[in-house]
């Protein structure tokens, strides 16, 4: 179990893990806007607009959480940040789909393994291509990532 710790306690993974638990709770607003906008505004005809505007809305608070949460970023070009963040964004919705396309028609596998590889992979991109490219100004190992895992040793949640 001290492995386990200490191995989710260096501040590459710990990074990684704040990343995936943004992207699982903007995952949540993405999915509830959209169903929101179809209940109030949208028909059957319609969806791709409710995808959307509920897509727009869980990028900026992604960007949001990942520039103060996740990478604690500094950076004064925020406009900037926020356009290579979409960017990223949308290359990886296209990377989805297109990996999604190819394991289910291509590969005639079953939509939850599609899910599955295309959430997966495309996670590993989004990450990596924000951490060297949109939030390059943050480094694993700062000082304020570090404190944060010092502050989770000195007080263990129950």
């Amino acid at each position: 179990m001290e492995k386990i710790k200490g191995f989710i306690r260096r501040p590459e993974i710990w990074l990684f893990i704040k990343f995936c638990m943004v992207g699982l709770f903007n995952t949540g607003v993405d999915w509830g806007f959209f169903y929101l906008f179809m209940w109030l505004f949208f028909s059957e005809k319609t969806y791709i607009i409710a995808k959307i505007c509920s897509f727009s809305i869980s990028c900026v608070s992604s960007y949001t959480m990942n520039r103060l949460w996740t990478f604690q970023s500094k950076e004064k070009k925020v406009a900037w940040q926020f356009f290579k963040f979409l960017l990223v964004s949308i290359i990886g919705l296209l990377l989805n789909a297109s990996i999604m396309y190819l394991i289910v028609s291509v590969f005639h596998q079953k939509y939850i393994v599609g899910l599955f590889f295309a959430t997966g992979m495309v996670t590993f991109w989004n990450f990596f291509i924000n951490k060297f490219w949109t939030f390059k100004d943050v480094r694993p190992g700062c000082r304020a990532q570090k404190e944060e895992i010092d502050n989770s040793e000195e007080n263990p949640q129950q």
